[in-house]
């Protein structure tokens, strides 16, 4: 329909062009501007890369030599990037101006611009090693820190960027009595087509990092142990739009006697299309992290020890749209007609989807000290997983029109018609979904000590699974109509469209199984206290889906009476005023979030505690001293949030205002208001949690109680 309006206003103003040719003595004078951009855009990039079996190795053996070792870092990484982009920017700007004369003025301007960006990244890394082995054979000193690390990496950035300038100026200035009835013509397009697609997926397969630190009466330190394996993907796509129309046309008669009727005609429609969606993959498989210490006759103080595994993803797609358009139509006097048509249309879909799977995560800490005082480091160790998806659409509307006709004087006002239309459509759709699965992590902490007093540091462990999806869309459409008309009976119309459809859809799913922790520290006369224990297991999903919308029409029109030579000449003519306004939305948002935490199998109580959630089971015998706090959890958690806002603003003002001394004819006057709103919001949160299980147990030796009472 919207079209077909268009078509016909052009239609119009073409015939009225021609009736007015036909009716000079002369040829009237004409000016025509037509202008065209088209842009097409592609953008490719590709990333890939393979790493296998790489190995880093030190071996240091010391016997009978007394020395320091210094720091040892190993890594391997692997990693890929690819980048695709693609910008545009369009300038079309028009000026047209005639001194006199019934003249037609026409200006034509389209632009379009697709843009297609594909960014993929892969990375490959299979059994990456770190080793690092330290001896020392009567052969006091200090061993350095020691740092190893695996990483494999993925990155995939896609996005187009447009921006499109439309500007007309149109003038027409009558001098003295020769001032004829002119035509001008505005019509404006600005099309885009923009989709971005991000892949990112990265796979690590048996990352392994091993330190083994061996004294045999070499007194010493150890330094602090670093181990991690890394597996990450990140997706990124986006487009960008923008678009600025705006439309200018005067009409200027100098005498009331000799000023025609004009007719002025803007169209302006700016269609927008944006696509983006990004997928991000990340699969780790059985990483490991060892750190051996063993001291035989060699006092001395343990470093800390950090061991982690860490896989994650980040998807994110979004679209941003932005439309402002301007008319500006001024007549100075007659009996003129002026048409504004303005058309924005704005489809956005954005499409977030990133996927974590770990698998046999484990980490392991074994000191070991006979007859070798001292104390131990803290020791933290971790196994996490996560995934998040976040999609988003953005839309900004702005139309304004303005129509004013300003008879010179009450006598020779004549009867204008003032029209305009505005339309804003815009449909969005956002879907985030995040998927983690975590499956068998595994922490374990043994210290032996005997007849090795000192004291045990903190000890920290923790598996976590988690999944975070948001999708939320937000609208904002701006719609102003001014008609004035100084003088006549009047027709003055205005009527305003704004559409809006969003969907939001968000799933956040988060699958824990087989998550252990284990510490047991032995101690045989060897007193000193134990550190602190903190073990978890954490599973949790959320889910937000949201829209927003914020919607303000407003119209005015003012039909006011000029003053005259005469008091009292009968000027005052009847106006029709007539003003629609029509706002509609429709939104929708689902969150659901699902997270399921299992243990192994059930807890069996009948000396088989391999499917324990968490245990910690220090013993002494012999070993006087104080056991810290103790602090377990299994955690299960799901928050689901679905929301939608809308706000929609309608205001008219009409005024018809005799004010030439004479009897003021009977007006018309019509105001159609009409708001509908449909919201749907769902919102689920699941949280299964079966066979979680805490042990604590203390085992002393008889003497050991009898020694403490």
């Amino acid at each position: 329909m919207k079209r077909v309006f268009l078509v016909l206003t052009v239609a119009l103003a073409l015939l009225l062009a021609a009736g007015v040719g036909t009716a000079a003595a002369s040829p009237p004078a004409s000016q025509s501007s037509g202008q065209t951009a088209g842009s097409g855009q592609e953008a490719g990039a590709a990333a890939g890369t393979a790493q296998q079996e790489p190995a880093n190795r030190n071996i240091s053996v010391r016997v009978l030599s007394p020395g320091d070792d210094g720091s040892v870092s190993q890594s391997n990484t692997a990693s890929s990037n690819a980048t695709a982009a693609n910008l545009n920017r369009t300038d079309q700007n028009a000026e047209q101006a005639q001194a006199g004369g019934s003249g037609t003025q026409a200006v034509g301007q389209s632009a379009m611009s697709a843009q297609d960006a594909l960014a993929l990244g892969e990375t490959i890394q299979t059994e990456p090693s770190n080793e690092n082995i330290s001896v020392r054979v009567l052969s006091p000193g200090n061993d350095g820190s020691v740092s190893q690390s695996n990483e494999a990496s993925s990155n995939a950035e896609a996005g187009n960027m447009n921006a499109t300038k439309q500007a007309a100026d149109q003038s027409q200035a009558g001098s003295d009595c020769c001032g004829g009835a002119g035509s001008q013509v505005v019509g404006q397009s600005a099309d885009n087509d923009q989709e971005a697609t991000a892949l990112s997926a990265t796979q690590q397969t048996k990352p392994s990092n091993s330190n083994v630190s061996v004294r045999v009466l070499s007194p010493g330190n150890d330094g602090s142990v670093s181990q991690s394996n890394t597996a990450s993907s990140n997706a990124e796509a986006g487009n960008g739009n923008w678009t600025d129309q705006s439309a200018e046309q005067a009409q200027a008669g100098h005498s009331c006697k000799c000023g025609g009727a004009g007719t002025q005609i803007v169209g302006q429609s700016a269609e927008s299309e944006q696509g983006a969606t990004a997928l991000s993959a990340t699969q780790q498989t059985k990483p490991s992290n060892s750190n051996s210490s063993v001291r035989v006759l060699s006092p001395g103080h343990d470093g800390s020890v950090s061991q982690s595994n860490e896989a994650s993803s980040n998807a994110e797609a979004g679209n941003t749209n932005w439309t402002k358009q301007a008319a500006d139509q001024g007549q100075g006097a007659g009996s003129g007609m002026q048409v504004v048509g303005q058309s924005a249309d704005n489809a956005q879909s954005a499409d977030a989807l990133a996927m974590t799977h770990q698998e046999g995560a484990s980490n392991e800490n074994a000191p070991i000290r006979v007859l070798s005082p001292g104390d131990g480091g803290s020791v933290s160790q971790s196994n996490t997983a996560s995934s998040n998806a976040e999609a988003g659409n953005g839309n900004w509307t702005d139309q304004s029109a303005e129509q004013a006709q300003a008879g010179a004087s009450c006598k020779c006002g004549g009867a204008g018609t003032q029209i305009v239309g505005q339309s804003a459509e815009s449909e969005q759709g956002a879907t985030a979904l995040s998927a983690t699965q975590q499956t068998k992590p595994s922490n374990s902490n043994s210290s032996v000590r005997v007849l090795s007093p000192g004291h045990d540091g903190s000890v920290s462990q923790s598996n976590e699974a988690s999944s975070n999806a948001e999708a939320g869309n937000t609208n904002w459409t701006k719609q102003a109509a001014d008609q004035g008309q100084g003088a006549g009976s009047g027709m003055q119309v205005v009527g305003q469209s704004a559409d809006n459809a969003q969907s939001a859809d968000a799933l956040a799913m988060t699958h824990q199984e087989g998550a252990s922790n284990e510490n047991a520290p032995i101690r045989v006369l060897s007193p000193g206290d134990g550190g602190s224990v903190s073990q978890s297991n954490t599973a949790s999903s959320n889910a937000e889906a949201g829209n927003g919308n914020w919607t303000d029409q407003s119209a005015e029109q003012a039909q006011g009476k000029q003053e005259h030579e005469r008091p009292g000449y009968g000027c005052c003519g009847a106006g029709i005023q007539a003003i629609g306004q029509s706002a509609q939305n429709e939104q929708g948002a689902t969150a659901l979030a699902v997270t399921e935490q299992l243990g192994l199998k059930p807890p069996c109580h009948c000396g088989d505690h391999s499917s324990i959630g968490n245990s910690h089971t220090p013993v002494r015998t012999l070993s006087p001293g104080h056991d810290p706090s103790v602090r377990q959890s299994n955690e299960a958690a799901s928050t689901a949030t679905a929301v939608n806002w809308n706000a929609t603003l309608q205001g008219v003002r009409q005024l018809q205002a005799p004010s030439c001394g004479c009897k003021g004819d009977a007006g018309i006057q019509a105001v159609g208001q009409s708001d509908k709103t449909g919201q749907r919001t769902a919102a689920l949160a699941a949280s299964a949690q079966r066979w979680p299980y805490d042990r604590v147990e203390h085992r002393k030796t008889a003497w050991h109680r009898k020694d403490r009472r």
